[in-house]
């Protein structure tokens, strides 16, 4: 049926793999039937609440057990999960919520906060109910409108029935909006279906050879398309084990993934330098890993050789972006083969990939195209934008707006970005954004954001700023203190990742004399071998 609360009904039956061990989360070990069991109870809960089908229910939470059965709880009602970013402010999460047209939250008491100022700036979405789970160190804040009902996760499973919900779906069915960000500079929701996940897990597991008896660690955000569909449904699929972490410390991934015996870690390259760091000042026993995987940004060939190095395992590469839900190619590096380093490897066998130039034509080997793509795991469109989604899927293509050449045999490489965005750490971030930002600030005439390369985070952000004459003393004469006070005011309003780290004041941004459109590429040639000096520097004192 390609449902995906069907993975989990179906190997729940004890003569499949309900005694088998499903997810770990630290001490805790739950199997299939005794996860399915808590999804179940949820949904139920939430039906006799009013969540219905094609209800548009957001999530705000860290990793833990309670987003599993949530995630799942959904996909049996037919609602349509909405993952809100936990860096996000209150801004963006009433965005997230507003845009969707969220009548429902579920959210960690950790983010009560949040989500309550949240609430309070809606305009044209009224929250239904609050459900949450763990605990806050202050007393529940009231989230939403007096009309609003608040419950507890805990409360909503008690006493309720264990059994299938009774809801008809379709494999067709919208499953999940995933928030992107937009050259706008707004977030645009890639709307998936049930199938379009459920194959993307097929080919994972195809690709990757995942079987039954892996155990893979996940660390990825649960918010994020590389969480569920590049870790816990391949996994859960073919009846392994989820190995499921709250963040990303080396240490610790190191450690649980000794104590359990996982086969297969899978992060950003960001992460792979900490965890390859990290081995360099201690041992840890990695025999079981037979697969190090990773994604979002370009490895480096001197860190991809040091993992084939340390781990007893074959390197994946992918690449992908979350309108293709997530992974449009693999490649496989072997201890024993290290001449493909540097390529993303070749399409997945559920889609075409092409390489096109302006006018929508191939290229040839060797030169540099746009990569499209088609295939039946790539999103739907994206929610409630008909000209986004349009200008996305031209001609039935996904333009991807990243550049790439092929070799004679097929094998991709990535080439760059059409567009610019900085990708620091695995997180998207698209400069215009921030700059609308800035310009709200008094002191700022004009800025431009470029992304600098980092020895950390690949890349991290750079703001170019030409100040207001009033404010233009107070630059000269104590710049450190004007770059901390703009950091500080982008801070306040969107996720750290994307705050600048680095602020440079200038007189003129470097324009062209026909368009007066700002030479980016000027800018990350200025300042780009410094500001990667230093992050080594800094990089080296931690």
């Amino acid at each position: 049926m390609l449902l995906l609360g069907d993975i989990l009904r179906k190997h729940a039956h004890p003569r499949l793999f309900g005694r088998k061990t499903a997810l770990i989360w630290g001490d805790e070990t739950w199997t299939y039937a005794a996860l399915n069991s808590e999804v179940n109870r949820l949904a139920n809960g939430l039906l006799a609440l009013g969540v219905a089908k094609g209800d548009r229910v957001a999530v705000l939470g860290r990793n833990c057990v309670e987003y599993v059965v949530c995630y799942f709880a959904l996909a049996k009602l037919g609602a349509i999960m909405v993952p809100v970013n936990f860096w996000y402010r209150a801004g963006e999460v009433r965005y997230t919520l507003d845009q969707s047209g969220s009548t429902w939250l579920l959210v960690d008491a950790q983010f009560g906060a949040v989500a309550a100022e949240a609430a309070d700036m809606l305009a044209a979405t009224t929250l239904r109910a609050v459900v949450r789970w763990g605990q806050a160190d202050e007393p529940a804040e009231w989230i939403g409108s007096t009309e609003t009902r608040q419950a507890s996760y805990h409360d909503l499973l008690a006493g309720v029935a264990e059994s299938e919900p009774d809801v008809q779906l379709s494999p067709d069915d919208p499953h999940i909006i995933l928030y992107t960000s937009g050259t706008t500079g707004f977030p645009k929701g890639a709307l998936f279906s049930h199938r379009a996940h459920y194959l993307h897990a097929m080919a994972w597991v195809i690709r990757t050879r995942t079987v039954e008896e892996d155990i893979g660690q996940l660390v990825y955000p649960l918010f994020h398309t590389g969480g569920p569909d590049c870790v816990l449904l391949p996994h859960f699929l073919v009846g392994a084990t989820v190995l499921l972490l709250d963040g990303a410390d080396p240490a610790e991934m190191l450690d649980t993934a000794a104590r359990w015996r996982a086969t297969s870690l899978f992060c950003v390259p960001t992460v792979w330098r900490r965890v390859l760091g990290q081995m360099r000042r201690r041992s840890y026993d990695v025999r079981s890993v037979r697969r190090c995987l990773g994604s979002s940004d370009t490895f480096t060939p001197d860190l991809l050789d040091e993992i084939l190095g340390r781990f007893p395992a074959d390197v994946y590469v992918t690449y992908g972006l979350t309108e293709a839900g997530c992974i449009l190619t693999f490649s496989r590096l072997t201890r024993d083969d290290r001449a493909r380093i540097g390529t993303v490897g070749k399409p997945h066998p559920l889609v075409e990939v092409r390489l096109v130039d302006s006018a929508g034509q191939d290229v040839p080997p060797g030169e540099v195209g746009e990569v499209v793509a088609r295939g039946p795991t790539l999103m739907d469109g994206y929610w409630q934008l008909p000209e986004k989604t349009a200008e996305a899927m031209r001609g039935g293509w996904l333009h991807s707006g990243d550049s790439a050449r092929a070799d004679d045999d097929g094998f991709l490489y990535i080439a760059g970005r059409l567009k610019d965005l900085i990708i620091s750490g695995g997180e998207n971030i698209y400069p215009i954004e921030i700059e609308r930002l800035l310009r709200q600030h008094p002191g700022v005439r004009e800025v431009a954001i470029v992304g600098v390369p980092d020895a950390e985070w690949s890349e991290t952000v750079l703001a170019a700023v030409v100040p207001t004459a009033e404010w233009l003393p107070h630059c000269s004469g104590e710049p450190a203190g004007a770059a901390a006070e703009l950091k500080a005011f982008v801070r306040r309003q969107v996720a750290g990742f994307k705050t600048p780290r680095y602020v440079e004041f200038v007189e003129a941004l470097p324009v062209t004399t026909a368009t007066n459109k700002v030479q980016k590429a000027v800018l990350r040639e200025r300042y780009g071998e410094r500001c990667l000096a230093i992050s080594r520097q800094r990089a080296g004192q931690q």
